[in-house]
């Protein structure tokens, strides 16, 4: 009997060391899907869902999903819209579009907009007693004002559609979402996959 239980127990234990990812508490990038990944830092936890990118290889616009809370070590952190950029494979970067520019190109891309955010929510297990912010960054004409700013705390969960113009046009390959915070930077990669 006690052979048998030491074998169950040192089996959980290699289990347990063997498993796949960060724990919950760990920092990190995770792919959630082969579409969206997650990202666990000191001030931020994010989601980035990429599920059409694939379908806008040479097309102009790069459309995300962004989902974030604040970790809950950090409290509370604020989200600048101009410290939000998309890094492409060869190293450009690209700051997220204007409230401006974005309604005035949103019939161009309101469609793929709505699909793309027809995916969330990725932060799956945020706690019941966080609620929904209600104002972005882009808002569509008629909406509201788009933020520049956007405090986060982990009472909350924020998200919303992440718009860039990709000169040249959107590639295949290993591409960055960077946000700028006040005592870190969360570089989340992501691949976007050649359609064919």
């Amino acid at each position: 009997m006690k052979q048998h239980t030491l074998t169950i127990g040192l089996a959980l234990i290699i289990g347990c060391t063997t498993s796949l990812g960060p724990a919950a508490d760990e920092e990190g990038e995770r792919d959630l899907s082969r579409y969206a990944v997650r990202y666990d830092g000191p001030e931020l936890v994010a989601a980035v869902g990429f599920h059409l990118t694939s379908e806008g290889i040479g097309d102009e616009w790069l459309i995300l999903a962004l989902q974030v809370t604040s970790s809950k070590q950090g409290g509370s952190t604020v989200i600048h819209r101009d410290e939000i950029t998309a890094r492409t494979p060869d190293g450009r970067r690209i700051a997220l579009l204007t409230q401006d520019e974005y309604r005035k190109n949103s019939g161009r891309f309101r469609i793929l907009v709505g699909r793309t955010l027809s995916f969330l929510p990725l932060i799956k297990n945020y706690e019941r007693s966080q609620t929904p912010c209600r104002r972005w960054f882009l808002e569509e004409p008629g909406g509201g004002t788009g933020l520049e700013a956007i405090p986060v705390n982990n009472l909350q969960v924020c998200s919303g559609p992440l718009v860039f113009k990709v000169p040249g046009s959107v590639q295949p390959g290993r591409w960055r979402l960077v946000i700028e915070l006040e005592e870190s930077t969360a570089d989340i990669p992501f691949v976007v996959e050649d359609g064919d």
